[in-house]
């Protein structure tokens, strides 16, 4: 139950995960610019056979593959503790949408406590 409340609490946040701009995209909707590819389909590539429907992190893994295959640019961590792919607290337990959103801003759920960790983007 506090993993649920956590993961709530940080798709309440409006500070930005870096994963792309978000920008205007066919059909009146908004996505991260490097997904673009995706809103050609109807949004299907995510969404299954329903637009409205909810994506799971099965959508996520499809394209990114799983969570300790994602790479994260040692440039951008404040040291290498502090990879969020790599987490003590919820290994690979965390959902992507803890932290990424693709359709309005996000923000990561470490900088709940690890403010200093991560940049305002």
């Amino acid at each position: 139950m506090k993993k649920l409340t956590v993961i709530a609490a940080a798709l309440l946040l409006a500070a930005n995960a870096y994963a792309g701009d978000i920008v205007p995209q066919p059909d009146q909707t908004q996505g991260r610019s490097q997904h673009s590819f995706i809103y050609q389909d109807d949004c299907r590539s995510c969404h299954a056979n329903n637009p409205q429907q909810f994506v799971d992190d099965s959508a996520c893994r499809d394209c990114h593959g799983q969570m300790s295959e994602i790479a994260i640019p040692e440039d951008r961590l404040t040291f290498s503790e502090a990879d969020p792919h790599q987490s003590p607290h919820y290994g690979e337990g965390a959902q992507c949408i803890a932290c990424h959103s693709e359709h309005e801003p996000s923000a990561p759920v470490c900088q709940e406590c690890h403010r200093a960790w991560f940049d305002q983007r």
